[in-house]
């Protein structure tokens, strides 16, 4: 596998993990977020540089693009990466209304959608909150027998690229270092999903 793994510290993420290019991504999800609470070993991810589907109030959010998302530099790290890489990891954001306040969420694996029967995953915004700083992702497993791996998206990296107070607290909870896949490592990832996958 010849992709480009480099290593990147979190305390400085306002500075690499920005937009390389417009889009139409709506304000409330916009920005660096952190999955607090999250049992995997993976920190941060943007939304930045994808297409958002105005009609459809859909996202596709592949997580084996450049500098989309932060992984642990450590073993268990570096096995999610290459495990994303190799299945192609991508979730589908498909939003309820135009409020963008309630989402589900479609794991998507070499290209193929995963059914919600298995995996329901949701994430809606904070009603204490409805700027898009702090979402809840939740998680139904085989219809409700488990809810495993539940966390909470909270934004550490506003639009216009600065710190919030979330990132502060997050800094001493997680390792500094950390793994992206690199802005070279393919010929940004994310254009090449095609639209049929966005609108199943």
């Amino acid at each position: 596998m010849t992709e480009l793994i480099e290593k990147k510290q979190l305390n400085n993420i306002a500075t690499w993990m920005i937009p390389i290019k417009q889009t139409n991504l709506p304000s409330v999800l916009k920005g660096v977020f952190f999955l607090d609470g999250n049992p995997l070993p993976d920190t941060c991810i943007t939304m930045y540089n994808l297409e958002w589907d105005t009609h459809n109030r859909a996202l596709l959010l592949p997580v084996f693009a450049p500098l989309q998302w932060t992984f642990h530099k450590s073993i268990p790290g570096w096995i999610l990466l290459r495990l994303v890489q190799w299945f192609e990891v991508s979730y589908k954001i498909q939003f309820e209304d135009e409020t963008l306040q309630q989402a589900q969420i479609i794991p998507i694996l070499l290209g193929i959608p995963i059914s919600t029967s298995i995996v329901n995953f949701t994430m809606s915004q904070d009603k204490n909150s409805l700027n898009g700083d702090i979402w809840h992702r939740k998680n139904f497993w085989f219809g409700g027998l488990s809810r495993a791996g539940e966390y909470t998206l909270r934004r550490v990296v506003d639009e216009d690229g600065h710190y919030t107070q979330a990132f502060n607290d997050m800094l001493p909870r997680v390792p500094n270092e950390c793994l992206v896949i690199g802005i070279n490592s393919k010929d940004n990832a994310s254009s090449n999903i095609s639209n049929s996958q966005l609108v199943r």
